[in-house]
């Protein structure tokens, strides 16, 4: 993925100018400056401004938009921006853990909603939300501008790296960098082609006045600290062939140097252990164990570790569309994407984009760590949008679309960790929740809820959102499904599920005949002025006080969105209890709540209604929630339910693409559904319309103006949608293959039940195709328009 930027990527002395261009048109940076002096963006009127230019593919001034402009690293826990420049080098460093904030101890209202005011600055509390702060920038100046025209940078997918290259004066000098997940370690080598050429100076810069740096003979040193008592420190030590390292006062000096490395070690005092307050070791403490753990190790050591790792998880799967990819491999990647707005027939830059989404999950989400947030792990702003949090109602789960399907299941752990170490705060929060709303089954609640946002610290953000716990639980039972771990299944899944299930069991709402006791806006209604109620039955169960993100009223039950999701809940869970062994009454108890629950309707304008109440279904809305059962939910599907399904269709074209859908996330959606709605051009349209409207020149995606990261994430899941479909029963190949894609291959792509898919495709037909799993086992086959029972092989060791 190449990007050769005549105007450079450099953020100071020498932005965007080249040697012989003119007088330098920033000052250079001051140590421990605020970043606002030389990287400006984060106000909404200037993001809009400076956005909708980038995206245009233009780069008027490209290094003041920190998402569109840099390269990213990283290796679930740490990560960087890497600005590779005409004069210097930045990397502005990044933490999932480095949060500002705590629990967000608010009160809660009536409805069941927290106070929560936007606190997401390192002023932030712990008794506030909070939100991820940015470490800091480590800057490398080297004093001089490239010469023009001998600029190249680009992310190295298969090796899991940046790479850049310039001249100064004369010299070449090469750069590459990534993050070691089995060393913990931020790696960036600098190699010049004459021998002691190098002369640079490296420094750090950080948005926080109180934050300090310092340089002993042998390492840099930054310190934080935040409000709310999170610690963060990163040393940087140099290793060098040749030449002299001169320590300052808070910077050093390297000079006459042939090649050099800087191991960038970074730590936090965070854990994910919420009886010790989400706190662990001393920053600098677990900072100086990886120093140890680093020595004797050479940089060829470190680049081959960490290269063998991402390999044997990057190179599981390989996706090929394009037959002349190799014409496109000196194009720079933002002429190539402004190519793609105009005729959008680059299939070479759609299987780019395919493995660039593997090679962010691969960067963010490892084990051990915690899971992604809006933005991944990056981030370069005090105040990031949303905080970078985790957002229940679509976002976080997008981002953890891909890792089953994808073949990279160990991925999606840290989000079940998550989930399973937040299980007590949240709990304490449900009771809250009851408590505020005058539930008479606060204080022997079994289960949990979640707030539409949330952080790493168990606080709770805007808007509480009762079925988010509920979706977290198909990802809690696809895990399960993709890998039929029956360890994990019955010492962590099942007992979230059983949990979560509980707190369903005992909070359904009943109606009466005719939708008697219906409830919109939190007051009853005069059931009375709606005909579509009247054939509701006695006993019929709902989801009370709901809403369909994030539009419509508030406080309304049965929801179609609510419906859905836990209703999936109950399907997935009753599997589940079968499979260890549960009481079988529990399991009836269950099964009969199932079949009471209220299944959504068709309205008179032949739409799935998302509500109960038949409302006008034509808007541009974003989110696309009265569609969770067609997609990541299963209880609608062309083949089973096709009434339903065709009413899905129409509720999707009512949902209109154009104004408030022109958000990544909302392609992706989109692009899952018709793929599952099996309507292929549909479903390649929306992919286009994302890249076409929503996406930076890096590549990253965006929620309209600022990076919102779940869409490059959700883009692979969508492209696998379109290729292969499971149910556990049932694997379909090629169910949504546009004719845009005639001929390709794939290999490596999971299906549930534990099964790897290999096969290969011409004029839109499988001419091969290979089932693998650990043990044989019988499967029905969709191919080529039939259905057939095989057998598929066992997977080699």
């Amino acid at each position: 993925m190449e990007n050769q930027n005549e105007r450079g990527a450099t953020s100071e002395a020498y932005d965007g100018k080249w040697q012989g261009e003119g007088k330098n048109i920033l000052p250079k940076v001051k140590q421990l400056q605020p970043v606002k002096e030389w990287q400006s963006g984060e106000g909404t009127d200037y993001l809009l401004t400076e956005t909708n230019k980038i995206t245009k593919g233009k780069y008027p001034n490209p290094v003041r938009i920190w998402e569109g402009e840099p390269y990213p690293i990283g290796n679930g826990r740490i990560a960087a921006s890497v600005f590779n420049g005409s004069g210097r080098d930045r990397f502005a460093l990044a933490d999932m853990s480095f949060w500002s904030g705590g629990q967000n101890k608010g009160v809660i209202n009536s409805k069941g909603d927290k106070s929560y005011n936007g606190e997401d600055g390192p002023e932030a509390t712990a008794e506030q939300f909070g939100g991820q702060q940015p470490i800091g920038d480590l800057i490398v100046d080297f004093h001089a501008p490239a010469e023009k025209g001998t600029f190249i940078r680009e992310i190295r997918l298969d090796e899991g790296m940046v790479y850049s290259a310039c001249r100064r004066k004369g010299i070449t000098i090469q750069t590459t960098a990534f993050c070691s997940y089995p060393d913990q370690v931020m790696v960036v080598h600098y190699k010049a082609d004459r021998p002691k050429s190098l002369n640079c100076r490296l420094s750090f810069a950080t948005q926080r006045p109180e934050d300090s740096a310092l340089s002993t003979a042998q390492e840099l040193i930054l310190n934080c600290r935040l409000k709310n008592g999170m610690e963060e420190q990163t040393k940087v030590q140099v290793l060098h062939s040749d030449g002299e390292v001169i320590a300052h006062t808070d910077y050093m000096e390297l000079k006459n140097i042939t090649d050099f490395t800087l191991l960038v070690i970074q730590e936090t005092n965070y854990a994910m252990d919420y009886t010790h307050a989400f706190r662990g070791k001393r920053a600098a403490e677990r900072v100086n164990e990886r120093v140890n753990a680093l020595q004797g190790k050479s940089y060829r050591e470190l680049y081959e570790r960490h290269r063998a790792d991402y390999s044997s998880l990057f190179n599981r799967v390989a996706f090929n569309i394009c037959t002349d990819q190799e014409k496109f491999s000196t194009v720079p990647t933002p002429e190539r994407l402004a190519a793609y707005r105009q005729n959008p027939n680059d299939r070479g830059l759609e299987e780019t984009l395919f493995n660039f989404s593997r090679y962010l999950m691969i960067c963010t989400s490892r084990p051990g760590a915690l899971p992604a947030g809006l933005q991944g792990i990056w981030n370069g702003m005090i105040h990031a949008p949303w905080g970078n949090d985790y957002h229940s109602n679509i976002n976080m789960q997008m981002v953890y679309w891909l890792p089953e399907v994808g073949n990279l299941s160990e991925c999606h752990l840290p989000l079940i960790d998550y989930l399973y170490a937040m299980r007590e705060p949240n709990k304490e929060a449900t009771r809250e929740y009851l408590k505020a709303i005058n539930d008479s089954k606060a204080n022997d609640s079994d289960g949990w809820i979640v707030y539409t946002s949330h952080n790493p610290f168990g606080g709770n953000g805007w808007q509480v959102n009762l079925p988010g716990s509920a979706w977290y639980g198909l990802h809690i039972w696809e895990h399960f499904a993709f890998t039929e771990d029956t360890v994990y299944l019955k010492q962590k899944a099942y007992p979230m599920l059983k949990e979560l299930s509980e707190y369903w069991k005992a909070h359904l709402k009943r109606l009466g005949q005719g939708g008697a006791g219906f409830m919109s806006n939190y007051k009853p209604v005069d059931i009375s002025q709606y005909p579509e109620l009247k054939n509701v039955k006695e006993g019929t169960l709902v989801v009370p006080t709901g809403w369909s993100p994030e539009h419509g009223p508030r406080g309304e039950d049965g929801v179609t969105h609510d419906q859905q999701i836990v209703k999936e809940l109950f399907l997935n869970t009753i599997k589940a209890a079968r499979i260890v062994g549960e009481n079988p009454q529990w399991i009836a108890e269950l099964e009969q709540i199932v079949n009471n629950m209220y299944t959504p309707q068709i309205g008179r304008k032949g739409n799935l209604m998302e509500w109960m109440i038949d409302r006008d279904p034509e808007t541009d809305h974003r989110h696309t929630s009265h569609l969770f059962g067609v997609y990541p939910g299963s209880t609608i599907s062309v083949e089973h339910t096709p009434r339903l399904a065709e009413a899905a269709k129409k509720s999707l074209l009512f949902r209109k693409n154009s104004g408030d859908s022109h958000r990544s996330w909302a392609w992706v959606w989109r692009s899952c559904l018709w793929s599952r709605l099996a309507e292929e051009e549909r479903a390649h349209e929306m992919l286009e319309k994302l890249i076409t409207y929503n996406m930076l020149d890096n590549l990253f995606t965006t929620h309209h103006i600022p990076l919102q990261i779940d869409g490059n994430y959700g883009l692979g899941a969508a492209m696998i949608e379109m290729l292969v479909q499971s149910d556990g029963q049932t694997i379909r190949l090629l169910p949504a293959l546009s004719k845009k894609w005639p001929d390709g291959s794939v290999k490596g792509i999971k299906a549930r039940g534990n099964i790897t898919v290999n096969m290969k495709w011409e004029k839109g037909k499988v001419t091969s195709w290979q089932l693998l799993s650990p043990s044989p086992k019988k499967i029905k086959l969709f191919v080529n328009g039939a259905y057939k029972q095989v057998e598929t092989q066992k997977l080699p060791n």
